[in-house]
């Protein structure tokens, strides 16, 4: 299917109303029938809300669905209970598949045979709730590592009601970001179009392929039951994000360890409070960005820390790898085994091994993974290079620059595209999702996609650089998608490419922050976490 005459869509479905969700909804909300937009900014980049009416929009009717009880997704905080792979999930050892650790929603066999709707749906009574990561990863004490420039799209006007923290800046405080994401929200009425506790549970074409049926399942807490219907719609984004489903590696004895010393396996998605490895040995598995975070707070309470790491590996950032590596840290290659009712002991792919550890972290990253497709879903996560199975390291299959299936224009993605600028990603693609299905452009045929994913391949690798984009090519990148746009949709205003060395700023603060946290120097109660100036309404 191709949008060679032009499509007709009128009804949109957003799966996921985390940052990128409600960001595409915001587009979609003011992209007019012509296909042009009433975003328009004033003199100092700010949106003109005069302007955002829209008497002619493009979508009669757009739906987010949003699984949890709130907005947001990984920036609504779930501070006192963090999901932890249980141990049954641990027990099958498949715990590295996500399909055991999400499986599809199982559907109701009435549902099946027979048309539910949101005003008539089939309630069920549920007598526990399966397990569906739908809660975010961040702790109290988390702070970005992206500036807090790039950590906003253009419709939240930088610096708005700002403390400035002398000591994080150009970095911020989750809060800050929280904060941000529910007044945008809120300001601009966009719960009007939101459904909450509402998980899709199935997405699949109608019998005459002209149309998605989604089926949802809305869940109430207060009587414990949940309504299932159906309801179709012309197009679907998926914005389901990338930090849901925790990628645990397998490992010979991990499963009999948890078993033995209950919750002493922890993923970096479950991490709260570094009190609990004060004076405990402590493993940590994987040194990217959120194991270099974990370990500046364990390492000054913890009685030992040894990392395990790729031998000779190169992080994204080169001081990722410089913190790894510091003073004090013991550091092993990849676990071949472990063997709790020995000593608890850990024996590595080299021969050597360590005792007495009392927790393993890991901080292997998540999984793609979309639950609710079929196996007509026009894309698939492939496993990296020689691996046998998808962890954090694959791709998506099928897209045309991370966004549109190939197989299916009506689809697209937002948040696939990996990069430090993530929110601007976000917006370049939910503004190009506008731009084509209003019809103002055209994608190139599907052969010239397949191409153009081919070349790219050749490039990067069947892995997650194919949709990688670090901050020097990221230009690269919105100069692809521009031509998508809708008309009066400049990327400029999207892309802020005048205050980049707030990125290289931010590297060298968080290098400081660490050696700073792990040393000692800083507690993590001090005043980075207080108001320490008075509120400043600064302008750009």
């Amino acid at each position: 299917m191709t949008n060679d005459e032009g499509l007709n869509i009128q009804s949109v479905a957003i799966v996921g109303a985390g940052a990128a969700g409600l960001t595409a909804l915001f587009e979609l909300i003011h992209t007019k029938k012509d296909g042009s937009t009433t975003i328009v900014y004033d003199q100092q980049g700010n949106v003109k809300r005069s302007n955002l009416v829209n008497k002619d929009p493009a979508f009669k009717k757009i739906v987010c669905f949003e699984q949890a009880s709130t907005v947001g997704g990984i920036w609504a905080p779930s501070f006192e209970d963090p999901e932890e792979v249980p141990q049954e999930l641990l027990n099958t050892e498949c715990y590295n598949d996500p399909w055991v650790l999400r499986p599809k929603t199982p559907l109701p066999k009435d549902i099946k045979s027979n048309e539910f709707s949101l005003n008539a749906p089939l309630v069920t009574t549920e007598k526990s709730l399966d397990l569906t990561w739908s809660k975010s990863g961040i702790y109290r004490h988390l702070f970005s590592n992206v500036p807090g420039r790039y950590l906003r799209n253009s419709f939240i006007p930088y610096y708005r009601n700002r403390t400035i923290n002398k000591r994080l800046h150009p970095l911020i405080k989750n809060v800050e970001i929280t904060n941000n994401l529910l007044t945008f929200t809120s300001e601009y009425g966009l719960t009007d179009y939101i459904k909450l506790n509402s998980e899709i549970a199935d997405i699949r074409k109608t019998n005459d392929g002209s149309k998605w049926k989604l089926t949802v399942k809305q869940y109430c807490f207060t009587s414990k039951t949940a309504k299932w219907y159906t309801e179709d719609f012309d197009a679907v984004i998926i914005s389901t994000g990338h930090y849901s489903i925790p990628y645990l590696p397998k490992i010979k004895g991990l499963s009999t360890w948890n078993a033995e010393r209950r919750s002493s396996i922890v993923h970096s998605k479950s991490f709260r409070d570094p009190a609990l490895f004060k004076n405990k040995n402590v493993l940590l598995v994987g040194t990217g960005l959120s194991g270099v975070d974990i370990l500046q707070y364990v390492f000054p309470v913890a009685k030992s820390v040894t990392v395990s790491r790729s031998p000779n590996k190169e992080e994204i950032y080169p001081w990722l790898t410089r913190a790894a590596m510091s003073e004090g840290i013991e550091v092993k290659p990849r676990i071949k085994e472990v063997n709790c009712s020995e000593h608890r002991k850990v024996i590595f792919d080299d021969g050597t091994s360590i005792e007495s550890v009392d927790y393993i972290i890991f901080a292997t990253g998540y999984h793609w993974h979309y639950p609710f497709f079929n196996n007509d879903s026009y894309v698939s996560v492939l496993p990296a290079g020689n691996k046998s199975a998808p962890d954090g390291s694959s791709m998506v299959d099928g897209l045309f620059l991370n966004t549109f299936a190939v197989n299916d224009p009506t689809l697209a993605f937002v948040g696939v595209t990996v990069t430090p600028l993530k929110w601007p990603s976000f917006e370049i693609t939910a503004a190009a999702i506008a731009g084509v299905w209003s019809n103002k452009a055209k994608l190139p045929h599907k052969l010239e996609q397949i191409e153009n994913n081919r070349r790219l391949l050749g490039k990067t690798g069947k892995n997650l650089f194919f949709h990688y984009y670090p901050v020097d090519r990221f230009s690269d990148y919105v100069k692809e998608l521009a031509p998508y746009l809708p008309k009066g949709r400049n990327s400029a205003n999207i892309y802020d490419k005048d205050h980049l060395d707030d990125v290289r700023e931010s590297m060298v603060v968080a290098e400081k922050l660490f050696y700073q946290y792990k040393n000692g120097i800083i507690k993590i109660d001090d005043d980075v976490w207080s108001i320490d100036e008075k509120n400043l309404n600064c302008n750009n």
